[in-house]
């Protein structure tokens, strides 16, 4: 008896932690960008995979964007804002955001896609340039 209980507070507590790891996209996106703002661009990066297999597949991808965030993102000033563009559904299981990121000398654009396979969300591209294409809705 003892034993059972055991099992099913373990059970209980390993749910309750699942629950509560589950995130919205919209709150990756916004964790992600407060650390890039502070200069965390690794561990923002390693936050907004989390739950993914992308740096288990490719790390070397995952390493050249950290790198080309890293050396890139200066060019264009100091982080001065954020702007939510888009957030669109495709389907149920697809969610694409897309943020201005207001810096001193130039804005960059961000483009994030999020896939819910079995009730969490979790990130399966990124992308960033100065390139205005990403604001644009898909038709």
């Amino acid at each position: 008896m003892k034993w059972f209980i055991t099992v099913i507070v373990a059970i209980s507590v390993i749910t309750s932690f699942q629950v509560c790891q589950a995130k919205e996209p919209v709150e990756f996106t916004t964790e992600f960008f407060k650390m890039v703002e502070t200069g965390k661009i690794s561990e923002a990066y390693d936050q907004l995979f989390s739950g993914s297999q992308i740096p288990v597949q490719k790390p070397q991808a995952v390493d050249v964007l950290k790198r080309q965030t890293s050396g890139g993102l200066p060019l264009y000033g100091k982080i001065i804002g954020l702007e939510k563009i888009r957030e669109e559904k495709i389907g149920n299981s697809i969610i694409r955001l897309v943020y201005v990121l207001k810096m001193d000398l130039a804005p960059t654009v961000w483009e994030f896609y999020f896939y819910n396979p079995k009730g969490n969300w979790v990130l399966t591209n990124v992308m960033f340039n100065d390139q205005f294409n990403l604001l644009y809705k898909i038709e």
